[in-house]
């Protein structure tokens, strides 16, 4: 089988925490997310129904049910929506930002990403382990402080049948405050050609240092615009495109290491050369299974998966 290209297969984080002061009710003493929003809304005299309206006032409707489920500690937020509604229900039960976010179980299930080995086959055992016990590595392993929620692969093919470039566009909900970025590990299957891969900034982001780190495998430094506050989302773009010589691979995919809200790859081909025959195919939790796609007189193809992952999907091709 040809290679599979795995942009963003194993996100590391740099973090630098951010001193804060919090003014309002202190949630010191409360040891759950539950408790402490129990405690400050009782302080406030604040009802469920007065909370969900404000909220809503302000543009982060939560249900009366979500937000009983949460003061009774039956649920936390979890999603991108209710991570985002967070800063604004700290404000309006009067404790300080943060205070309550970092109440949050960061490893609730679904949270937790699957390791790099179990991801992506053909590597070897225990590649990411050796990433992790090199020292130049160890400063930048921190998977459980971000959420991934959409990673969007687009790749075009050129009119040679090469690939002109991979543009990944992904959305990162912070788990800890001050995130400032992350490492991403771009590599080839081992049976790919030996093709220089350079990575260029569209937005959101700026490209730091550059480094091999194991087996072909390549580790960026992304970094954001500023660092975020903890449940803070941010978006950031950028591609890929061959520094020397042409990229004739014929498979590519993504990998997902927590569940997403959505994972896509668009294949664009040039309308001059297209190809004979196309698949798309997915991996997750050990099932696998790949269809023929039919262009129909198209010169694109593409897979999009809704709550995906772990696992990895993609797109191959033949001429």
């Amino acid at each position: 089988m040809s290679s599979v290209v795995d942009f963003g297969s194993v996100e590391t984080l740099m973090l630098r925490r951010l001193s804060r002061q919090n003014a309002g009710v202190s949630t010191s003493g409360s040891k759950t997310f539950a408790a402490a929003l129990d405690e400050a809304m009782r302080v406030r005299e604040m009802s469920l129904s007065n909370l969900r309206d404000r909220l809503a006032d302000v543009g982060h409707p939560v249900s009366l049910a979500t937000l009983s489920y949460w003061r009774a500690g039956f649920r936390e937020p979890m999603r991108r929506r209710s991570l985002e509604a967070l800063p604004e229900l700290e404000r309006l039960v009067g404790v300080g930002a943060g205070c309550l976010t970092e109440l949050l179980d960061t490893s609730a299930p679904g949270r937790s990403p699957r390791p790099f080995d179990e991801l992506v086959p053909g590597r070897g055992p225990r590649l990411f382990d050796e990433l992790a016990h090199q020292p130049r590595e160890e400063q930048v392993i921190g998977e459980t402080d971000v959420n991934r929620i959409l990673f969007h692969l687009v790749v075009d093919v050129g009119a040679g049948r090469e690939i002109v470039r991979a543009r990944v566009t992904q959305v990162f909900v912070a788990q800890r405050s001050g995130v400032d970025g992350v490492t991403i590990f771009v590599g080839p299957d081992e049976n790919a050609s030996d093709v220089t891969i350079t990575l260029r900034a569209i937005g959101g982001c700026s490209i730091g240092e550059a480094r091999d780190a194991s087996r072909g495998i390549t580790a960026t430094r992304l970094q954001f615009d500023r660092p975020l506050q903890k449940a803070e989302s941010v978006m950031i773009e950028y591609e890929a495109v061959p520094a020397d010589g042409l990229d004739l691979e014929t498979e590519y995919g993504l990998v997902a290491e927590q569940r997403l809200e959505e994972a896509m790859v668009w294949v664009r081909f040039h309308p001059d050369c297209l190809p004979a025959r196309t698949w798309v195919w997915f991996d997750e939790d050990g099932l696998r299974h790949d269809w023929q796609a039919d262009l129909a007189g198209s010169t694109g193809l593409h897979y999009r998966q809704t709550a995906f992952g772990p696992g990895s999907l993609g797109a191959r091709w033949e001429w």
